[in-house]
């Protein structure tokens, strides 16, 4: 498969990820807004059978908890429901950018005779600047004879 084809399939999946990740998405907020609502007349409907102030503050409680766990759960959605989109955005992007094996091979570098030789002028030149060294500390370690 060719760059242009993995590009456009790409495209694609991540299109398709993105518009069932947001379906899902409106799914929850709609279940949500539900959720919300018939608790709120849940405990409108228990109201009017409040007669003291203790009553109203065990109600107000569990109002409060009703509210805070049905968020909870709301979030725990939300955040599985993102989870798996960037998974499988993880999955689409490794199968897009990760090369057959068939192109692997033929992918990988072979010297060139450009690339094999310009090594030995350097070893060349290293070599060079060894034998210059060498030659000079073995004419100054030789004293020089008086006439």
């Amino acid at each position: 498969m060719n760059i242009i084809e993995r590009q456009t399939t790409l495209s694609k999946s991540l299109y398709e990820i993105n518009i069932n990740a947001m379906k899902e998405f409106a799914t929850l907020q709609k279940d949500n807004v539900e959720k919300y609502l018939a608790t709120n007349r849940s405990f409108g409907e228990q109201l009017p059978t409040v007669k003291d102030i203790n009553s109203l503050v065990a109600l107000q409680r569990q109002y409060g908890a009703t509210l805070w766990s049905n968020a909870k759960g709301s979030f725990e959605h939300q955040n599985e429901l993102l989870r798996t989109a960037i998974e499988d955005t993880r999955a689409a992007l490794k199968q897009a950018f990760t090369p057959d094996s068939a192109q692997a091979d033929s992918a990988k570098i072979k010297p060139t005779a450009k690339t094999a030789t310009s090594a030995k002028p350097k070893a060349k030149v290293k070599a060079k600047a060894k034998a210059k060294a060498a030659t000079k500390s073995s004419t100054a370690d030789v004293a020089p004879s008086a006439p």
